[in-house]
């Protein structure tokens, strides 16, 4: 499937929309200095120990002190030998989710750094293939090419895109990500804490990474110096930009209410503890032989309800109220198509099935804020009980 990355710079700030087919799936704000920290590496040091919460405060140089957990993946607690932490001891991590709220960054000691073909994971000796890897001898193919290329020097896990390349490219890029780590791993050594070890890429260059291995992408950006694709004069990014209609589809993006095509709508609430979707049934629908309305109406909106939580980047904890559907085998070919609707989607999801009340359970991982907190503010005039847009 094609993509086209629009990349905009006005004042100081990027706009980034990624479109497929015409239609808006993801789109982000970056400031010059970007905010988010996701992917970071810091040399931190240990403001203190709370055994009994499991974690530690670690001091990383932003407002909030980071929030590290004691324990990990036991792949990273079998390979590390640093022994029990301790108030004020140096240590590097990475950031894993931003600061939001009262909340500092979530960070991690199990490093992960990731390039087009896999991820190289330093401080432990895991072999996985990705999700998107379903069949079984692509799945031990990308196993034991990943074993190759480690040579039990690091964990990895390897992308999809790594089963079409050619070998030496991605044996080229396993090289370059372990001196990367052997180049911060030997700053970090020197480094005086709370400071910076490695800042992550900006967003474009992120997504040029996610999607040129295995999609044909279109990258267009009015800053020549941003990274190899067409460059654009402002003026000509104003018209493509106009001609997607993406200010459009953002502004219908942070609306409640979004209609589904042939008939419907979703009702879409973002709360503290997790979102809610609501699909409701339009006035005329038309089924198949054989098939119910419900799963007719449910099937139609599975596309755009996955859309909108890629596009909104919703994350955490969400459930989806699709209409009651009569039995377990109508239930199960609504999550295997939500499934397939979300293959495309960089960021991880869960689908845990449908709960006892008829309601689908699923999780996506939290990162970077979703599009409601990057493009709006709290309303004044309500309490902050409501919020207004950002231009």
């Amino acid at each position: 499937m094609p993509f086209e990355l629009l990349s905009r710079t006005r004042n100081g700030e990027t706009r980034i929309a990624l479109l497929s087919q015409g239609k808006l799936v993801e789109y982000y704000r970056e400031p010059a200095q970007s905010a988010s920290v996701v992917g970071n590496l810091y040399v931190g040091q240990v403001e203190c120990v709370l055994k009994d919460v499991g974690a530690a405060f670690v001091k990383i140089g932003l407002e909030k002190n980071g929030f590290l957990p004691l324990r990990e993946q036991e792949s990273f607690c079998n390979e590390a030998n640093g022994g029990a932490l301790k108030t004020g001891q140096a240590v590097l991590v990475q950031v894993k989710k931003d600061p939001r709220g009262d909340k500092g960054a979530f960070l991690t000691r199990d490093i992960v750094l990731p390039g087009q073909y896999l991820l190289l994971m330093p401080n432990n000796r895991y072999y996985g293939v990705s999700r998107r890897v379903d069949q079984p001898q692509d799945a031990a193919r990308a196993r034991s090419l990943g074993q190759d290329l480690a040579q039990n020097r690091f964990g990895v896990i390897v992308r999809h895109a790594a089963l079409s390349a050619r070998r030496e490219d991605v044996q080229r890029e396993a090289d370059e990500l372990w001196e990367r780590w052997l180049h911060v791993k030997q700053s970090a050594q020197s480094a005086r804490p709370p400071a910076l070890a490695y800042r992550e890429p900006g967003m474009l260059e992120v997504l040029t990474r996610d999607y040129a291995a295995r999609h044909e992408l279109a990258v267009f950006s009015d800053d020549a110096q941003a990274l190899p694709g067409q460059a654009v004069t402002p003026q000509e990014m104003d018209e493509r930009w106009r001609a997607c209609g993406v200010e459009r589809q953002l502004s219908a993006a942070l609306e409640r209410v979004v209609p589904v095509p042939g008939g419907g709508t979703l009702v879409i609430d973002e709360r503290e503890a997790l979102t809610t979707i609501d699909v409701n049934s339009g006035i005329c629908v038309t089924a198949a032989p054989g098939e119910s309305l419900a799963l007719a109406e449910n099937l139609r909106a599975v596309g755009e309800a996955a859309r909108q939580i890629r596009l909104r980047n919703l994350s955490g904890v969400i459930l989806v109220d699709f209409i009651d559907m009569d039995s377990d085998a109508e239930r199960e070919q609504v999550q295997a198509a939500l499934s397939q609707a979300l293959a495309d989607d960089r960021v991880k999801s869960v689908l845990h099935g449908f709960t006892r009340l008829g309601l689908m359970e699923m999780t996506r991982k939290r990162t970077r804020d979703s599009l409601l907190f990057t493009c709006t503010k709290p309303c004044a005039a309500c309490a902050q009980t409501g919020r207004v847009r950002v231009d």
